[in-house]
């Protein structure tokens, strides 16, 4: 198996293993990816593994992407000309260097039809970053001029762009990057008279100075085309179609890098089977992410499972996050089948034995006092959490294993609880012909009142 890895100082923040991963598991290729963090000193012995076949190529970040070249055998002439390298492979017996930062902001110009000739572009920064996108425009009639907060030479201080006709304008800096958003390098107006204005942070993915541009033209598209650009190099092939590997990295992205660290290396799918309002996605059966544009609808379903944690099975929380102005939850998955399995179906009495000991672990729970009130109801029940047969999740054993869905767990109307469940067991049975066999065994009596109330005109 090819292994590759990053070279650089403090690599905690990176997300390249997340993109790199992802392109494997896209081309289906056997490799492992490594962020390497190191001292300067070591490079050499890195350089040294590269050439032994114990690598198959790195990819270099701050502070390294000058100091690597000396250890390298040859730069190819965008490195040259850019004065850093950030891909380095080994071909003939050799290792090179190369650019591709260059590339992946030269893809991003054409991926928005940005044409430079000719325009004045004001590149925010003088960092390597900047180096790489003064390149690009360069070499495609751009006019290129770097500002700078203490300019040297011929580079222009902030200020001078307030006298300044700006065609195209590029944040190189780090001004804006999570976690210190809501900042811009430049004031609204300067970013408003702007024609076009790019900024290559790509979190979050809209900065402070992409909103007040009203621009869309962030950083995420030449982040991904630099890694691609290094895998082709890698790999030897050409990748055409990129647009599977841009659909996952952009929610994998997308989500808060603390919860990126856990669900990194799982597959995940989009949970298209419940109507929450929610965004759901699983993780491998292992992890549920939600993502919401409020706050109060994810925390309401922490606060449940927080307080179920100790009491019955069910999730765990593991975190909630507010990211790029939405909110996210990280829990664990309920593991096991539910209720509208095959095994229950087919057997209505065992079905009904198991709601019998779902209830009464249920009924159990008044006795903890629970802190909530249900949504929409008031009163003395135990706790639910959307109590309906494909919600309910048992192990092997036939043992309560937990919900899917707490978000209106809490105190109510018991016969909230009892009509639904009621209403589901006939829906996914297709007969009401076991209904009075269910009632005795959770000793109740049928409130048909109640359950017009809270189940109306369900179709069945």
């Amino acid at each position: 198996m090819k292994r590759f890895g990053l070279l650089g100082e403090h690599l905690s923040h990176s997300y390249s293993k997340i993109i790199h991963t992802s392109i494997f598991k896209s081309l289906n290729i056997e490799a492992t990816y490594s962020l390497l963090e190191c001292k300067e000193e070591e490079l050499k012995n890195y350089i040294e593994l590269l050439k032994q076949g114990k690598y198959s190529g790195f990819n270099v970040t701050i502070p390294y992407k000058k100091t690597i070249i000396k250890y390298l055998d040859c730069i190819d002439e965008k490195a040259k000309a850019i004065g850093s390298v950030n891909t380095v492979y080994v071909k003939n017996g050799k290792v090179y260097g190369t650019n591709t930062d260059y590339d992946g902001f030269l893809e991003t110009l054409k991926q928005y039809q940005i044409d430079v000739l000719n325009k004045e572009c004001y590149i925010l920064g003088t960092g390597g970053a900047s180096l790489a996108v003064n390149k690009v425009l360069a070499d495609f009639g751009g006019r290129c001029h770097f500002v700078s907060r203490t300019p040297k030479n011929e580079e222009i201080g902030y200020k001078d762009l307030e006298t300044k006709k700006i065609d195209v304008l590029i944040n190189t800096t780090p001004v804006g990057m999570y976690p210190n958003v809501g900042f811009s390098p430049v004031s609204k107006e300067i970013a408003l008279k702007a024609g076009c204005v790019i900024d290559i942070i790509f979190n979050p993915l809209e900065t402070q100075l992409l909103k007040d541009a009203d621009s869309n033209i962030n950083g995420l598209h030449m982040l991904v085309m630099q890694a691609i650009k290094a895998e082709e190099i890698w790999q030897g092939r050409m990748i055409e179609d990129t647009s599977i590997i841009f659909e996952d990295l952009k929610f994998i992205l997308g989500l808060p890098l603390n919860m990126v660290k856990v669900v990194q290396n799982l597959n995940f799918k989009k949970d298209t089977l419940g109507c929450s309002q929610d965004e759901v996605y699983i993780f491998e059966d292992q992890f549920v992410v939600k993502i919401s544009s409020s706050k109060d609808q994810l925390l309401r379903e922490k606060e449940r499972i927080d307080w179920l944690a100790d009491k019955i099975p069910g999730p765990k929380s593991i975190m909630l996050e507010e990211h790029n102005s939405k909110f996210y939850y990280l829990r664990t998955c309920v593991n096991g089948d539910n209720l509208i399995s095959k095994r229950f179906l087919n057997n209505p009495f065992l079905l009904i034995e198991t709601i019998k000991k779902v209830v009464d672990i249920l009924r159990s729970l008044d006795s903890y006092s629970c802190p909530f009130k249900s949504m929409e109801s008031i009163g003395n029940s135990f706790i639910h959490g959307d109590l309906c047969l494909p919600n309910i999740y048992v192990n092997e054993k036939n043992e309560f294993a937990g919900f899917i869905d707490l978000d209106n767990a809490g105190l109510g109307d018991a016969w909230e609880d009892y009509a639904w469940l009621i209403w589901s067991f006939e829906y996914n049975l297709k007969t009401n012909k076991y209904t009075k066999d269910l009632l005795h065994e959770l000793g109740l009596e049928m409130n048909m009142e109640k359950y017009k109330q809270y189940v109306g005109n369900v179709e069945k």
